[in-house]
C-alpha cells in the first residue's frame, strides 16, 4: 500500500506546538500555561514530528527527515526538562545557567538558518517560515543573555508569526493536493524547470504500461504547457499510448492511471482546456487515476525508479471502475 504525504502533519505539529508557547513568550498567557505546552509538546510536537522524520526518509527526503525530527526532538528536550525542573527533588535544582541558554538557542538559530538556505529552493512558504524561525532563536538568545522582557516579547512575537506560517503551510499543502491544483499560495517551487517543446511521440515516450494490473504511468514530470498544440499533443498521445498497450486485451480500451505531476504548469489561458481534456481522457480512457503527491519539502510519494513505480501501479490491481470519474486526474500547475 502507498504512503501519503506525512509532511502536513510535521508542519501543524509544530506550528500548533509553537503558537501555544508563544503566547507565554508576548505575555499573553500566564506562565504556568508551559506546563500545559508541554504535554501537548510531549506528544503533538515532539512524537509526532519525530514519526513525520521517519516517514520522510521511507520517502527519500533528507531535508525534511532532519528538520522534523531535529525540531521534533527539540520539543522532547524542552518539555523533559521543564517537567523535571517542577519536581521537588530535580536534578536541576534551582539553578539558572544564563549563558548557557544563551549558546544554546544561537546554535538553535544558526541550525534554523541552514535549513533557511535549502529552503531557497523550495517555496516562499518556506522560506518564509525558516526566516522567522531563525529571528526567534537569536532574538530568545539575546533576550536570556540581557534579561530583557522586550526583547522577550519581540521574540514571542516572531515565533507567533513563524507558527502561524507553518500552519498555514501545512493546511496549503493539505488543500491542494485535495484539490488537485494551487489553491492557496505560495507553495509553487522556486525552481522551473526549462520550457521544451511537447510532442504526441514525446508524451508516449512519457508512458510505461503494466499488463497485470492494467495500468499506466504518465512520467509528467516537468512538462510546462503554455501552448494549445501542447494540450493537443498531450491528449493525442496518451489517448494513443493507452490504445495500443490495450490493444490485444479484446475487452474495453480503459486503464488505471498513475500520474507524476513534480514542476508540471500550464499557462493561466489554458487551464479550463486543459482540464476539459484530462476530463475527456477521464471519461473514455480511464479506469481510475491516483496521483504521485509531492509535499511542500519536495518530497516525491512514491519515488523515481522502476521499482516503485511498478508498487504503485500494483495498488490499481482490482480497482472500481467506479473511480473513473474522480476529478484527480488534474495536474497541478506546480508542485508544491
Amino acid at each position: 500500500m502507498g504512503l501519503g504525504n506525512p509532511a502536513p502533519l510535521g508542519l501543524l505539529a509544530f506550528g500548533m506546538t509553537t503558537l501555544m508557547l508563544m503566547y507565554v513568550e508576548t505575555g499573553w498567557a500566564e506562565t504556568e500555561f508551559e506546563y500545559v505546552v508541554a504535554g501537548n509538546a510531549i506528544f503533538y510536537g515532539g512524537v509526532g514530528q519525530m514519526l513525520v522524520a521517519i516517514f520522510e526518509i521511507i520517502h527519500g527526503s533528507s531535508f525534511s527527515f532532519a528538520v522534523f525530527f531535529s525540531y521534533g526532538a527539540f520539543w522532547l528536550g524542552w518539555a523533559f526538562v521543564l517537567v523535571e525542573r517542577a519536581k521537588d527533588y530535580s536534578a536541576f535544582g534551582d539553578a539558572s545557567y544564563p549563558t548557557g541558554m544563551t549558546l544554546f538557542l544561537i546554535q538553535w538559530g544558526i541550525l534554523s538558518t541552514c535549513f533557511f538556505v535549502v529552503t531557497l529552493r523550495k517555496n516562499i512558504c518556506l522560506i518564509v517560515v525558516f526566516v522567522l524561525l531563525s529571528t526567534t532563536f537569536y532574538l530568545l538568545a539575546a533576550a536570556t543573555a540581557t534579561s530583557s522582557l522586550a526583547v522577550k516579547r519581540a521574540a514571542g512575537y516572531f515565533g507567533f508569526f513563524t507558527a502561524v506560517g507553518a500552519f498555514y503551510t501545512g493546511v496549503a499543502e493539505l488543500i491542494n493536493e485535495e484539490w488537485g491544483r494551487h489553491v492557496l499560495p505560495g507553495l509553487r517551487p522556486i525552481l522551473s524547470p526549462a520550457l521544451k517543446d511537447i510532442s504526441k511521440e514525446e508524451i508516449q515516450k512519457l508512458t510505461s504500461y503494466d499488463k497485470k494490473s492494467n495500468s499506466m504511468f504518465l512520467q509528467f514530470s516537468g512538462l510546462q504547457v503554455y501552448r494549445k498544440e501542447h494540450i493537443a499533443a498531450i491528449r493525442e498521445g496518451v489517448k494513443t499510448a493507452i490504445i495500443d498497450a490495450t490493444k490485444d486485451s479484446g475487452g474495453e480500451q480503459k486503464v488505471h492511471v498513475i500520474v507524476d505531476y513534480k514542476n508540471v504548469s500550464i499557462a493561466k489561458d489554458l487551464e479550463e482546456d486543459y482540464w476539459e481534456m484530462t476530463r475527456f481522457l477521464e471519461r473514455h480512457y480511464y479506469l481510475s487515476v491516483r496521483r504521485f503527491c509531492v509535499s511542500s519539502f519536495g518530497t516525491r510519494m512514491g519515488g523515481d525508479n522502476q521499482q516503485q513505480r511498478n508498487a504503485a501501479m500494483s495498488e490499481c490491481e482490482g480497482s472500481s471502475a467506479k473511480n473513473s470519474h474522480e476529478s484527480t486526474a488534474k495536474l497541478e500547475e506546480a508542485s508544491g
